[in-house]
């Protein structure tokens, strides 16, 4: 399919250009010379320099410092920044701090500014700070991003059922239970939550749940207690220290019986900002 589409495209082209083509005739236009497209390569102009992402990291600004890196982005042949403002990453530090949306850090946005265009650098900045560019205290729980989180209840059929369901985690993370839990009678962050649907359904024929298979779990450090990896909660852990010989960590499941496994989650601490575990799952009768 790839294929076709690259033909498909190729001949649109060929057709618009036979328009072109066969439409009135149009002046001829000389094309540049050798030298001065080496020229331009030697001198670019200012729409052909790289951008570059410029990171204020963990408040460490200072206008010195602000006046140097624009300085060497102009020697360098540097274009224009984008001004990031993150409350993460390295580098140097500095003793008086300027956190984001204070009136120094305005000021310092200001200079940043002056100094693009005394340097004639184009500037881009974030609406917010962060990767994704939507916090800040202005942005509302209720409008901020959200995940959908749930509980489930199984009920032995056929009756009728009326009662209470579980509430599902309402913790403050990138995905379930993990991060960090929200208490509304006292402290955690504020926390928007709201019901969604209540989905009953019918259980497939045959379905087991891995833990009440009891597999037997070992790993490559030896024999483990495998019960965080089989109690469907993301805020228990299991780790398996990296093998000394420089070989793959693993963990095996062993069931007594033939076992179906639809899906495989793995959630690693801290989320995707320490890695995604990144491996193979082989299986055997």
């Amino acid at each position: 399919m790839k294929r076709t589409a690259a033909f498909i495209a190729r001949a649109a082209v060929t057709a618009l250009c036979a328009a072109v083509l066969l439409g009135a005739p149009a002046p001829s236009m000389a094309q540049p010379g050798g030298d001065q497209l080496a020229a331009g390569f030697r001198t670019p102009p200012d729409a052909a320099k790289p951008r570059t992402w410029w990171h204020w990291t963990m408040s460490n600004v200072t206008k010195e410092g602000i006046t140097k890196d624009l300085e060497w982005m102009k020697r360098v042949g540097i274009g224009g920044f984008m001004l990031a403002d993150v409350n993460s990453g390295g580098g140097q530090t500095v003793d008086a701090k300027i956190p984001f949306g204070t009136p120094e850090w305005f000021d310092a946005v200001r200079h940043a500014a002056a100094e693009a265009d005394r340097l004639g650098l184009e500037m881009a900045i974030f609406s917010s700070p962060g990767w994704s560019e939507t916090g800040g205290p202005w942005v509302k729980p209720n409008e901020a991003m959200k995940k959908l989180v749930w509980s489930e209840t199984t009920i032995v059929g056929p009756r009728k059922f009326a009662g209470k369901l579980p509430d599902p985690p309402r913790n403050n993370g990138q995905i379930r239970n993990t991060g960090a839990t929200y208490y509304p009678q006292g402290g955690g962050d504020p926390t928007h939550y709201g019901d969604s649907a209540v989905v009953a359904y019918r259980t497939p024929a045959g379905e087991t749940d891995a833990a009440a298979a009891k597999p037997v779990v070992t790993t490559s450090n030896g024999p483990v207690d495998g019960t965080p990896l089989l109690d469907d909660q993301l805020s228990t852990l299991l780790t398996v220290p990296a093998p000394k010989d420089g070989g793959p960590a693993w963990v095996q499941f062993d069931f007594p019986k033939p076992f179906t496994a639809r899906a495989i989650t793995i959630g690693g601490r801290g989320g995707s900002a320490n890695g995604i575990p990144v491996g193979r799952v082989p299986a055997s009768e």
